[in-house]
């Protein structure tokens, strides 16, 4: 597999070079892009009296003509590349059909729990394994790296709480995003504290990156570096 899974992105720091290395010397690339976790929502309670924990999602505003065309998109277009956007709330037929064309997958950051509960309506899990196993590079900034993760549910679960934690699983650890330089020896502590919480309620034996904004976890076959400027703290 080549997958880079940033805290906030590659474009324009160090990880830039890094993704086109995992790219190699492929031509005419097709970028899909999956912006999902951006969509705008707000979470909301079901029913009156309902407590936080079981507030649901629901979009402010429908898709407009610029759905998805952000940064991300004009980067590759600009590059000449063709970029489609995959909307997880369109037919999982065709959302497949996107995918397995496609030479990169670009997953947007925003609400995990959202892009989570679509891609699993959209029946990603089934075989989006199976395409990054056939070399496709997968790049993620921050929520997008929470599908191929086994657990999204590090910092906030609790067994009261309805949302779905439960991650593909395509890979066997976790990243924490956008840690602070200044603030990283305590959130490692609050991280081992969340963490033995998790393991007294579920088997949760995962390795935990902690990654600051400019950092990534870059996945090269069997070669997993921590890479990107200053500190690189796992636990």
């Amino acid at each position: 597999m080549k997958l880079l899974l940033a805290s906030n992105g590659f474009i324009g720091n160090s990880l830039e070079k890094d993704f086109w290395d995992l790219v190699g010397d492929r031509k005419n690339l097709k970028v899909a892009i999956i912006p999902n976790a951006s969509d705008p929502i707000e979470w909301v309670p079901e029913k009156e009296g309902d407590p936080v924990s079981a507030y649901v999602a629901k979009l402010t505003r429908p898709n407009d003509a610029e759905y998805g065309k952000g940064t991300d998109y004009h980067y590759f277009k600009d590059k000449g590349h063709d970029v489609v956007i995959v909307d997880l709330k369109e037919d999982p037929t065709e959302v497949k059909k996107k995918l397995e064309s496609a030479d990169i997958i670009d997953v947007w950051g925003g609400d995990a729990n959202w892009l989570l509960d679509w891609a699993k309506k959209a029946k990603l899990g089934a075989y989006l394994k199976d395409i990054l196993n056939k070399g496709v590079v997968y790049v993620g900034a921050s929520a997008g790296n929470g599908l191929l993760m086994p657990d999204i549910g590090l910092y906030w679960w609790a067994p009261d709480w309805k949302l779905d934690h439960v991650g593909f699983g395509i890979v066997d650890f976790l990243v924490s995003c956008h840690n602070k330089e200044a603030e990283l020896p305590e959130k490692i502590e609050k991280t081992k504290e969340r963490r033995a919480y998790m393991q007294s309620h579920m088997n949760y034996p995962w390795k935990v990156y902690m990654l600051l904004d400019g950092q990534a976890i870059k996945v090269d076959g069997d070669k997993i570096e921590h890479i990107g400027e200053g500190t690189k703290k796992s636990l």
